[in-house]
This record gives structure tokens, sequence and C-alpha cells, in this order.
């Protein structure tokens, strides 16, 4: 019986040391408590269901196309959960402000604003106005003291 599957396993599988390989780390899964593809009410042992999961087209080798789109989909996770982060962070640090009674006041940096850095900084700096877009510096203000008590700091 496992002979025909084998043969079966060929018309998806086309290179047998492929195969072997394929069906190994199946069989490993299966044995390590992955759960079966494949009706398992024969009760075959774990090689000959990795062998029909196989055949069944359930199980294939990862092709490079398969690897590059578990790559950019990484990547596009890392960068959403970036994000989710940095926007985490803005959103603490205005409420942390704003309870401290501070005011927040969220700038481009200036290189950023102008869009490079050039010697001439100083006087992009002083025309540069806030911006929400770019990357942004939080900046928290604290509340100025009133002159009641600078007075009597003074004294």
């Amino acid at each position: 019986m496992a002979r025909i599957t084998v043969e079966d396993c060929l018309r998806e599988e086309n290179n047998r040391f492929a195969l072997v390989q394929l069906a190994a780390k199946r069989t490993k899964q299966i044995l390590n408590g992955s759960k079966l593809l494949i009706d398992e009410s024969k009760g075959n042992k774990s090689v000959v269901n990795s062998l029909r999961e196989i055949a069944a087209g359930l199980v294939r080798m990862k092709t490079e196309e398969d690897i590059q789109k578990e790559r950019e989909l990484a990547l596009q996770k890392r960068e959403a959960e970036l994000a989710l982060a940095a926007e985490k962070a803005e959103a603490e640090a205005h409420d942390a402000a704003l309870s401290n009674g501070g005011s927040v006041t969220i700038v481009q940096s200036p290189a950023a604003a102008m869009g490079d850095s050039s010697d001439d900084s100083e006087e992009k700096e002083a025309q540069a106005s806030p911006i929400s877009t770019g990357p942004a510096e939080v900046i928290v203000e604290e509340p100025a003291e009133s002159q009641d008590e600078e007075v009597k700091s003074e004294e």
C-alpha cells in the first residue's frame, strides 16, 4: 500500500530526494502532535499518513516565492507594529504632559521639514512652522509658575 502512495507522491513532487525530505519532515511534525490533514480513520502509521497528505497535494515544499512572500509579510507586520508603538508612545507622552498641567507641541525636526541638512539650517529653522507630517519630536512644556510664587522665592 505504501508503494502506491509513493508513486502517487511522485506525481506531486518529481524529485525523489525532495520527496524523502518532505515526507520525513511531515512525519516528524505528525509525531510531535501536528493535526492530520487527511482522514485518519484507517489507522495508518504517521509515515503513511504524511505520504498520503503529499499525494493529495496538501503538503509541499516551500518555493522561493513562498519564502519571499513570508519575508514581505513579516516585514509589513514589523512595520505596522513599530508604527503602532510610535503612536502609542506619542499618545502616552501627550497624556502625561496634559495630566501634569503642561502643554504638548509636536513639531517636525528642522532638517526633515526642509528636506535637507545644509549649513543654512538656522535660517530654515526660523522659517519652519510646526506641521504634523514626517519625523516628529515631542516637546513637553511645563506650566509657568505664577508671579506670586516667583516673588516669594526671591525674598
